[in-house]
């Protein structure tokens, strides 16, 4: 395959994954900052660790280059509004006029307070490749404020993960 092919043919290879939304948010000099992402994975139980991908142009990138925590929300079934605002549907601070978010006091990340799962992370060690920073951050701390089933993204749409 030629090399102007790959990412293309890539791009719809990963259409077939299904994956949990997250809004990870960040905080950096009182300003806060969310972004909607599926590069999202864990990486150890020894440590408590996960990882994320962060594009260098997307906005949460300056708080992610100045070392900030990072918080990993995953979203519920109801949340698709917050992930379409989180995702570039609304700029900036605005985005946290959509869904019900604590202030992030005392400089720590906004968090979702309904949220199906909230992975407070402290970033442990970083690998840029590419266009994006790869974030391996330790956890330190796991909320379940919702028994709410995911909301998943596969192949270029939201859909509903049925309850167990």
């Amino acid at each position: 395959m030629d090399d102007d092919m790959l990412a293309p043919a890539l791009k719809s290879a990963l259409r077939n994954l299904v994956r949990s939304v997250v809004v990870v948010t960040a905080q950096h000099e009182g300003r806060p900052y969310a972004m909607a992402a599926t590069a999202v994975s864990e990486v150890s139980m020894d440590p408590p660790s996960m990882l994320v991908c962060i594009n260098r142009d997307a906005a949460i990138f300056q708080a992610i280059d100045a070392g900030s925590d990072l918080v990993l929300n995953v979203l519920g079934s109801d949340h698709e509004a917050v992930s379409r605002a989180c995702g570039g549907g609304v700029r900036g601070g605005e985005r946290f006029a959509i869904g019900a978010w604590d202030d992030g006091e005392n400089g720590r990340p906004p968090a979702l307070r309904d949220a199906c799962a909230v992975i407070h992370l402290k970033q442990a060690h970083v690998v840029d490749h590419g266009s994006h920073r790869i974030v391996i951050g330790d956890v330190l701390r796991v909320d379940l404020p919702s028994p709410t089933p995911p909301l998943a993204y596969f192949a270029g749409r939201y859909v509903q993960v049925a309850a167990a």
